[in-house]
């Protein structure tokens, strides 16, 4: 057969591997580190060390928000990225903080001595579990449904100051506070166990109060894109504040956190009016 009448196969692409600096890949690598730390948390759970797994959830709040900033200093925003941080997400504030609450609530049923009726209680404790992680997921699914669905015009008539609902990180602080109660009374030798009945129930009310802020359409400060501006006379101020409030966190960190989830929680009402307002003048303005 001659080489004419050979078929010719046209010339495929060549395959080039894309390469990624480092700049690019350090928000997925925060991510996960975050979801690490919270995956870690559920072996401390486990292990029945609270006060670290509580501390575990904490750090992968920390590197949540550190991932979110460096990809917008870096321009590493990706759909890989947004996809990572939201199962991340599910992982650190949804399945560990119910695990922990789980486990901690649960420590005394579980032992084999525990009675009958001990262990059917406890199977009702899961269901306010199960609310609290089923919430988590419908909240960031929901995020990234409306996140993909805003055409890039309204993303930027979309105002950034407000969330909807409680967010994941902010729900798993909150979920954790009561774990955060009876650190501080042991520290001070109160001879109180939250975790002995009938203190379980208050705090599976209170998960099922955090589970709903979760999936409410309560608009909530955004503080990611919060833009602070001290006047120059007042930044020792601010020095002198930051200074004492690590002096506070290193010596009572327990004391300190909760604070910050009551502040939080404060907070909310006030982002409701602030949130009314700012709507009140956007209507004024085209109306004008």
């Amino acid at each position: 057969m001659s080489n004419d009448n050979k078929v010719k196969k046209k010339p495929g692409k060549r395959l080039t591997n894309k390469q990624l600096s480092i700049q690019k890949l350090l928000p997925n690598i925060l991510t996960t580190i975050g979801m690490c730390a919270g995956l870690t948390a559920i072996r401390f759970a486990l292990e029945g060390d609270w006060e670290k797994a509580v501390f575990a959830i904490l750090v992968a709040a920390a590197f949540d928000t550190i991932d979110g900033l460096s990809a917008r200093l870096f321009g590493a925003s990706s759909r890989f990225g947004a996809e990572l941080d939201s199962l991340a997400d599910v992982i650190s504030f949804g399945v560990a903080p119910a695990v922990v609450i789980y486990a901690w609530i649960g420590q005394d049923i579980i032992d084999p001595a525990a009675t009958a009726d001990d262990k059917y209680l406890l199977k009702w404790y899961w269901i306010p579990i199960l609310a609290y992680t089923t919430c988590n997921a419908l909240r960031l699914a929901r995020f990234n449904v409306m996140h993909g669905a805003i055409s890039p015009e309204a993303k930027q008539e979309r105002d950034n100051n407000y969330l909807v609902g409680v967010p994941a990180p902010a729900a798993a602080g909150l979920v954790s506070m009561p774990l955060a109660v009876e650190f501080i009374l042991h520290r001070f030798e109160v001879p109180i166990r939250l975790s002995e009945y009938p203190y379980p129930l208050l705090i599976l009310g209170w998960t099922m109060v955090v589970s709903v802020l979760m999936i409410s359409r309560l608009p909530t400060f955004s503080f990611k894109n919060v833009r602070f501006r001290v006047p120059q006379h007042q930044a020792i101020i601010v020095l002198l504040l930051t200074s004492l409030s690590v002096a506070v966190f290193l010596h009572e960190p327990w004391i300190f956190l909760f604070s910050l989830g009551l502040i939080y929680l404060g907070s909310i009402p006030f982002s409701v009016w602030a949130y009314g307002i700012d709507k009140n003048k956007d209507k004024v303005k085209k109306n004008a």
